[in-house]
């Protein structure tokens, strides 16, 4: 009896060694990229027959093309992924003892595991003597399920918030399927996420996922150690240093603040948008480390003392369009700037000269002076105008953009029958907010803008009046690949000398802008000899949507309306509507529609050509 029960206590024994030896023997780490496992026995089928028993030879020296059959697309499409990085095959090697069969099996195993299927079942056939098709049918059988996970952080990183989001987005969770995918990826973005807030000293200490393949259940390991997280030291220049005034603003960096990426990216990016450098090279300088602090240097190369751009372009309301503009981009220590430019159209003639004055920061608040004149003719328009300008632009509240100004302008006109000049002095002001998403090919996005410009002749002009003008765009995306697009336009002048504003202050509806099935500035009040004399009321709206039809290019269908006039019981509201395609192309959105002037007796009809973002 007592012999019964050491044999049975001893078996016992050797049953709970073998069970722990069984879960603890299959293991993936990663910190020394080491994969052992003991091999369970994998249930696939092997043909015990040779596979190319009775095939022709011609048919035996064919390369063969796999076929995956698996009910998960994922898993397939990563089946087929591995296989194709196998050397070509020829069907003459697929018999029971060659070792391509066993490739294929590895090969496939180990693309499954990914997801977390340890125990496939794998068959392989081809379906005929002539054929050189391999069939493989993948039973995944059941995935492992993640028992616990024992996650773990040590060092400063413990009470960073930028680095405990990376935890609390992390997808290896109990109770779910085991993803080495998701495993790898939470590994790297640690690990990036390190380096970016600068834990320079930062390892895994451990890092391992526990599989037990007979119970489909995994443990998943994760130590990290941060150590201590490094700061910004002394700040160095190189290269054109005397121009380091201009850009202090802009720093972002200061001795002794915690180290980022994110800053020195931010820091170089703003640099180049100043305008004022052809290369600024931002960068630490990780061999001179002291005391936990990271020395940075920035080399500074400006931009020519003069550059000149050109540019040609095309669109359905002003033609052919040149421009030429020269810039020079750094006259002094302060950053100041000056651009002269001119541009040319079929209607329009613009040139001006705009200097520009940094005023705490170069990218947010300036003033800039500008001295503009244009000549344009357009249907029974004529129009010289001389301004000289001042104004002051705030960005601090990005995407908000707010523009305080003031003009005096002198404008020598033809508008139908009225024939007249005119001086207007005063204020103005611009107030503009947008934001778009993605920048290419927005998805979603809005953008408004709100001006008020003024005349007054107490301040020396000859007529007084005050202009509103609002505008705002809607961008919504009920699908990926479709789009939704609203706008609406309202303008109006009000005062003493409303309706007598020189021609540059009146309102005209029709366009790729305003209402397509129209030509440009085609709509307004008319004098008493039919000619357009403008409005001093303007309101518009378009409503529109955009259809995928193939990649990169979708159809438009619209409808706008409208009207610019003194009085809004006249009745001359304008309806168009039409379609159009838009295609996406690295130079832009190229936008073409086809529309029609609905609302007349006789339907007049446009062809409408822009590139640019729908917002």
């Amino acid at each position: 009896m007592i012999s019964r029960l050491y044999l049975f206590l001893f078996l016992s024994f050797l049953l709970l060694c073998g069970a722990g030896n069984c879960f603890a023997d299959t293991a993936y780490d990663a910190d020394y990229n080491v994969h052992r496992q003991i091999e369970f026995k994998n249930e696939y089928t092997r043909q015990e027959e040779d596979l190319n028993e009775g095939v022709p030879e011609e048919v035996l020296n064919r390369a063969v093309k796999y076929r995956v059959e698996c009910r998960k697309s994922k898993v397939r499409n990563n089946i087929e992924a591995y296989l194709s990085t196998l050397p070509e095959l020829k069907r003459i090697s697929f018999n029971t003892h060659h070792s391509s069969v066993s490739k294929i099996e590895e090969k496939v195993k180990s693309a499954v595991k990914v997801y977390g299927y340890y125990r496939p079942v794998i068959k392989m056939t081809f379906k005929s003597k002539n054929s050189s098709v391999l069939y493989v049918h993948v039973d995944l059988g059941k995935p492992v399920w993640i028992k616990d996970t024992h996650i773990e952080v040590l060092g400063e990183a413990l009470t960073d918030p930028g680095f405990m989001r990376v935890f609390r987005e992390n997808k290896l969770k109990p109770y779910t399927i085991l993803s080495h995918d998701a495993y790898e990826t939470i590994k790297a973005r640690v690990m990036t996420t390190a380096l970016t807030r600068g834990y320079f000293d930062s390892h895994f200490i451990k890092s391992h996922v526990y599989v037990d393949p007979t119970e489909n259940s995994a443990e998943v390991y994760l130590v990290f150690n941060s150590g201590k997280r490094y700061r910004f030291g002394a700040v160095t220049y190189s290269g054109d240093t005397q121009y380091v005034p201009a850009i202090e603003p802009v720093m972002d960096i200061e001795e002794s603040d915690r180290f980022n990426t994110d800053k020195i990216s931010r820091v170089s990016g703003n640099l180049y948008d100043t305008g004022y450098f052809a290369d600024a090279e931002v960068h630490p300088v990780l061999e001179e480390t002291e005391d936990y602090e990271v020395p940075i240097n920035i080399h500074l190369k400006r931009k020519k003392f003069n550059v000149v751009e050109t540019g040609i372009g095309y669109a359905t309301d002003e033609g052919v369009r040149g421009k030429v503009r020269w810039n020079m981009p750094l006259l002094n220590e302060r950053g100041d700037s000056l651009i002269m430019q001119l541009q040319l159209s079929e209607v329009k003639q613009e040139f001006l000269v705009r200097y520009k004055i940094p005023y705490r920061n170069p990218l947010t608040d300036y003033f800039y002076l500008q001295a503009q004149q244009t000549h344009e003719e357009l249907n029974d328009t004529k129009d010289d105008v001389t301004s000289f300008q001042v104004h002051y632009v705030t960005k601090e509240h990005r995407p908000w953009s707010v523009d305080y100004g003031f003009n005096v302008q002198y404008e020598d006109y033809t508008q139908g029958m009225e024939d007249g000049n005119a001086w207007t002095i005063g204020p103005n002001l611009r107030v503009n907010f947008a934001r778009a998403f993605p920048r290419v090919d927005a998805r979603t996005g809005e953008n408004y803008n709100f001006r008020v410009a003024t005349s007054g002749k107490n301040l020396g002009a000859d007529v007084t009046f005050v202009q509103l003008y609002s505008s705002a765009k809607w961008l919504f995306s009920p699908t990926r690949d479709s789009r939704f697009l609203m706008r609406f336009e309202q303008g109006v002048n009000v005062g003493p000398d409303a309706e007598s504003a020189p021609p540059s202050y009146r309102f005209f509806v029709g366009g790729d802008n305003s209402v397509r099935g129209f030509g440009y500035k085609t709509v307004s009040d008319r004098d008493r000899t039919g000619k357009l004399a403008g409005g001093r009321y303007m309101t518009t709206g378009s409503a529109e949507v955009q259809i995928p039809v193939i990649e990169d290019l979708r159809s438009a269908w619209f409808v706008d309306a409208g009207q610019a006039t003194n009085n809004y019981k006249s009745d001359n509201t304008v309806v168009g509507v039409g379609t159009g395609i838009r295609y996406v192309t690295p130079i832009g959105l190229i936008k073409v529609d086809l529309g029609f002037g609905v609302s007349e007796t006789h339907i007049p009809f446009h062809l409408h050509f822009g590139i640019g973002p729908d917002i």
